[in-house]
């Protein structure tokens, strides 16, 4: 991938591009430059033959300011970001370049000396250079404090106010543009994200945790639904009676009632006989009827069983056709429905037999039509639509709070009316508002999960895992009122005791599920509070969910912060809806409202300009997702996509409902093709007055929204995205407004209330409402026990009181910088912001280490250290661990199905592993990493490492054989990884076949194994019964079902016991096609 340097020393006498020097800026890891794009560090002695590479531990954050520093003190490399060192390491000597070559080096802000190809698009503060290595403690002070002048060795330090005094133009011939952008003050604490498997700050374990013990969150909540019953225009033959309605909002109610959430019913009847006459499907969208694929869920009678394509009809005789009269047997797509006759209301009754999906008169809809007639929006309501579905199992479907439809008309839940309000289905509905209020299956992480090493696996009770509630055990999907047999499912055996069967969550019936747990109700509650509250009656404001923070404490002061409501609503709740979207400095935000392209869209009515409109929504960035516009086109019954055509390429028009003077524009681009060099060959400006500004080709990545500053002094309505990728996805964009935006003018904003026991001196328990949130207590004395709450205000109503703090004046607190063993705190670096390697509760974070007071931490795995916690767990830094009592034995000889004694010799897999670091996704195999671990490969081919050259490898079989330097009985067998073979995308992980031979060449099968990177080395344990003479083992064969895999080690693990050191020769009858004996 191409480095984008922010600043560096090039050598400008060389005529050709050259790493001499160094750069400091970002450069992406993966997918060709599209993804993982970090912060780096590289520098090249004169010296040295190569450059050496920093890399951060993870992306960088966009539209955040960064503290970015590096040092090198003649034998070691550092990075930092914000203070904590990130990346470490050895490689280069001595200094940079001697006297002599001074004159050749130049010093760069903004790109590098070799074309414009490689410029930095961002802001820069400032920029301090030092001729000596600076310490961390002295670069985190750096970081808090700011550059100051007098500091020893300090050559340059500037802010870019006067660049004319120290700087020239290099190649663009003017200065960049200078902005003084308001100072931002560095943030106390970031907003309380989701974990890994989480979708918001409802999944976050310490918001949701303060629901379940601080119970005012869980007061009493009335919520509206609306059911929506479909009749005939004279109101006759409605879907569901009253006495369903009645009996299911009963039902709902009892359910909800001990858990302090209530229900008011509304009913809106709609009179339309042409909605009613029609079949509702569930699942059942009409671009899939007649697709020559047999769709489940289309497979109706009033779909013709999906257009013919679930069951073939009898002969169709061309004279039947268009004769006035519709023939059943030719009303399928393939006889073209009977050519019209069957959708003809003169001919026939269009409301049995029109099956067309094409035809205005088609006998079925899908929930999704039925939903864009009603235009129902859910802002104040949760809506109750009916559908009948083909399948038993859909009895209903519910929108996620997180879906970006959830408020919208296509928000909602969807049932089916002949189980609704029935004896024995009441449970269904209330299972389905459970997903609405942020629940999950309970099954989910066991019969729900991608594989088996899914991060999100649920194999113990966990906050962070499965459905995110730790007091429901994990358990299979199941139907019994009991817990589910043992079962031996790909993930091994498991015995599953103490599900929650009787949960509503469950797939039991009504006789067996009556209960949600206490972790279910605190989720309901908060997404009730995050999502929903324009479904209440109540005005209050949201509350505030984490208790206030110290920030500060002197002998006579205490300071305090606490975080804006959970709603993210900032404003007064007024009538005002356009006030959600504007921030406190009134800038106003709005994502596309509607979307449009020329571009013909896709046969399987996929990828629609629509998937662009309102706020983002794919999960997976840099995967292909449904969710998202794509020009991609395919032929009909081809697998060849349509390029985009000349001269402007593909092209997706934007349009937002509020024309604003613009200061950004972000766009979500979460899916591009590797090969293409500028993804967006060019934006279009649209402005009011029907003007056009283009910016030209710009580079993007898939998984960091793009964002791009705007100076353009004219309201702006829309843009225009012009690509000639036809495989890119464009999730959606948004326009932020200028500061002060008119839109936001009469947005107030609220208030907050610090309350206080004891109470102040004036005797209140309260002090007066403020804007901000900090408050600084003066009327204090030490040694005395305070406990704080704060309120949100809106107008003349306050909200809930937040969990309280207590703290004792004069007492240590998480982030005064030292470290406070009774506090349980493992470091404090004297902040709370997590991700700088000591967490806001003053934890070390994973993967970091923190050292003295304030603590300064840093990443330790692959600093080139070896430090005694991490003797056992670091491969990079203390080579491969083996624990007492324990011998490896590494592979002493190697052969394989593809190797060549040039390309890839399998012997580059004896021995300990050169290779340290296992890669996914690995394109294509750098130069040396190939020289130090097998990859397969074709022999005597210069062009072996080509990936699609590898992957046909595959269907030949791949396997490695290896040899040990004496026999053994085998505890476990150990496969080190350079890369686990695993393709962009694809979800089948790659497998491994195991198989152990003894000196005979008798084989023992070990099994079947997934590769994954996150798992390496690979440990296969090695069972022996106590009766079982034991197995002894010389050699292994690994078959792998990807021919992009990696090796590079092998190790058998033996018990140490005395006598059976014996070195004896590895002589193997192997089987004789392969001819390969170990010796």
């Amino acid at each position: 991938s191409i480095p984008i340097p922010a600043a560096g020393i090039f050598d400008n006498c060389s005529h050709t591009a050259t790493d001499k020097g160094w750069a400091l800026g970002i450069r992406a890891l993966q997918l060709s430059g599209k993804k993982d794009a970090r912060f780096f560090f590289s520098l090249r002695t004169d010296r040295a033959a190569t450059a050496t590479e920093v890399v951060s531990h993870h992306r960088y954050h966009p539209e955040a300011w960064t503290h970015l520093a590096a040092s090198y003190d003649g034998q070691w490399m550092a990075l930092y970001v914000d203070g904590t060192r990130v990346g470490r390491a050895g490689g280069q000597g001595g200094p940079l370049h001697s006297a002599f070559m001074a004159s050749c080096r130049t010093l760069l802000l903004g790109g590098d000396a070799w074309g414009t190809a490689h410029a930095f698009r961002g802001h820069l503060a400032g920029l301090a250079l030092w001729q000596v290595a600076l310490s961390q403690s002295h670069l985190q002070r750096a970081y808090v404090e700011g550059v100051t002048g007098g500091v020893a060795g300090l050559v340059l330090a500037d802010d870019f106010a006067m660049p004319e005094e120290r700087w020239a133009p290099f190649q663009e011939g003017a200065f960049p543009q200078q902005r003084v952008l308001p100072s931002q003050p560095s943030p106390i604490l970031r907003p309380l994200g989701p974990p890994a498997c989480g979708q918001t700050a409802c999944d976050n374990v310490e918001l949701v945790s303060q629901y379940n013990w601080h119970w005012p969150l869980r007061s009493g909540k009335a919520v509206r639904y609306r059911v929506v019953n479909l009749a005939e225009d004279n109101g006759g033959r409605p879907t569901v009676s009253w006495e369903q309605i009645w009996r299911q909002h009963r039902a709902l109610s009892e359910a909800f009632q001990p858990y302090n959430i209530s229900w008011q019913l509304s009913l809106l009847e709609v009179h339309n006989s042409s909605l009613r006459r029609r079949a509702v499907l569930l699942g059942c969208e009409p671009s899939k009827v007649g697709n020559e694929r047999c769709d489940p869920e289309c497979e109706h009678s009033l779909t013709g069983y999906d257009g013919g394509d679930c069951r073939r009809p009898g002969r169709c005789f061309s004279w039947k056709r268009r004769d006035g009269i519709c023939h059943m047997e030719c009303n399928n797509m393939l006889d073209d429905f009977d050519d019209g006759d069957c959708c003809d209301p003169q001919a026939t009754d269009v409301t049995r037999t029109c099956f067309d999906p094409d035809s205005p008169q088609r006998a079925y809809m899908s929930v999704k039509e039925l939903k864009e007639a009603l235009q129902l929006n859910s802002t104040h309501f949760l809506n109750v639509y009916f559908a009948s579905s083909v399948r038993e199992e859909l009895a209903g479907a519910a929108t996620w709070p997180w879906d970006k439809e959830a408020l919208s008309h296509l928000g909602g839940v969807v049932l089916n009316p002949a189980y609704y309000g029935m004896h024995g289905h009441t449970n269904t509905m209330i299972h389905e508002v459970g997903h609405i209020l942020g629940l999950y299956h309970v099954f989910k992480g066991v019969s729900e999960r991608e594989s088996c090493d899914d991060p999100c696996r649920e194999t113990a009770p966990s906050m962070e895992t499965g459905d995110l509630c730790a007091d429901t055990a994990p358990t299979p999907k199941s139907k019994l009122c009991r817990d589910p047999d043992p079962t031996n499912d790909t993930c091994g055996q498991m015995h599953f005791t103490g599900t929650p069967f009787n949960n509503y969550m469950s797939y039991t019936d009504d006789d067996c599920t009556n209960t949600f747990t206490p972790n279910q109700v605190a989720r309901m509650h908060c997404y009730l509070d995050l999502v929903y509250q324009r479904w209440r009656q109540s005005k209050k404001p949201a509350p505030i969910p984490i208790p206030p923070m110290v920030t500060g404490q002197t002998h006579n002061s205490l300071s305090i912060y606490w975080l804006p409501p959970i709603s993210g609503v900032i404003h007064e709740r007024e009538q005002e809806v356009l006030c959600d979207a504007c921030a406190e400095d009134g800038t106003f935000h709005q994502y596309v409202h509607e979307a449009s392209s020329p571009r013909v869209c896709d046969s399987s009515g996929y990828w629609t300009p629509e998937e662009a409109e309102g706020p983002p929504d794919v999960d997976q960035p840099c995967e292909p997702s449904l969710q998202a516009w794509s020009p991609e086109l395919h032929l009909y019954h081809m697998n060849m996509t349509v390029p985009c055509p000349q001269p402007d390429g593909c092209i997706l028009e934007l349009r937002f409902l509020h024309p604003v003077y613009p200061e950004s524009l972000t766009l979500w681009t979460t899916y591009l093709s590797t090969g293409s060099p500028k993804p967006l060959s060019d934006i279009e400006v649209l402005t009011e007055q029907g003007e056009s500004i283009h910016l030209g080709p710009l580079d993007t990545f898939c998984d960091v929204p793009f964002t791009v500053k705007l100076n353009i002094p004219k309201k702006v309505t829309g843009v225009k995205i012009y690509t000639f990728d036809e495989r890119m996805e464009i999730d959606t964009a948004l326009l932020t407004s200028m500061p002060r935006s008119s839109l936001c003018s009469t947005c107030k904003l609220i208030q907050y209330r610090v309350l206080r026991d004891p109470p102040f001196a004036n005797g209140s328990p309260a002090a007066p409402v403020q804007a901000l949130r900090q408050f600084v207590d003066m009327d204090i004395m030490p040694g005395q026990v305070y406990r704080y709450q704060v309120q949100a205000v809106s107008g003349t109503i306050s909200g809930e009181a937040s969990p309280p703090l207590v703290h004792i004046h004069g007492a240590p607190y998480c982030g005064d910088g030292k470290v406070t063993t009774s506090l349980e705190e493992e470091c404090d670096d004297g902040d709370l912001l997590d991700g700088d390697g000591c967490s806001r509760k003053c934890k070390k974070e994973k993967g970091f280490n923190c050292v003295g007071e304030p603590s300064l931490c840093y990443v330790h795995d692959g600093d080139g250290v070896c430090e005694p916690f991490e003797r056992t767990s670091s491969v990079l830094d203390c080579g491969p661990y083996t624990p007492d009592g324990y011998v490896d034995l590494w592979a002493v000889k190697a052969y394989a199905s593809h190797q060549d004694e040039k390309s890839c010799p399998a012997s580059l897999v004896t021995g300990e592993p050169v290779v340290k670091v296992c890669k996914s996704h690995l394109h294509d195999v750098p130069k040396d990493l190939s020289l130090d671990a097998w990859f397969p490969c074709m022999p005597s081919q210069d062009n072996t490492q080509d990936p699609d050259e590898r992957m046909s490898l595959g269907n030949k079989g791949v396997w490695l054989k290896v040899c040990f330097e004496r026999p053994a009985v085998p505890t476990s067998l150990l496969v080190f990884l350079a890369s686990d073979g695993t393709v962009p995308s694809s979800q089948h992980k790659p497998r491994v076949t195991v198989q152990l031979s003894d000196l005979d060449g008798l084989n023992r099968s070990l099994g079947m194994y997934e590769l994954s990177c996150q798992h390496n080395p690979l440990v296969i344990n090695i069972p022996h019964g106590q009766e079982d003479p034991p197995h002894w083992a010389a050699s292994v064969l690994l078959n792998f079902s990807s021919p992009l895999v990696g090796i590079a080690a092998v190790a058998l693990r033996t018990s140490a016991q005395p006598g059976s050191s014996d070195p004896t020769t590895c002589l193997l009858r192997h089987e004789e096609r392969q001819g390969h004996q170990c010796y």
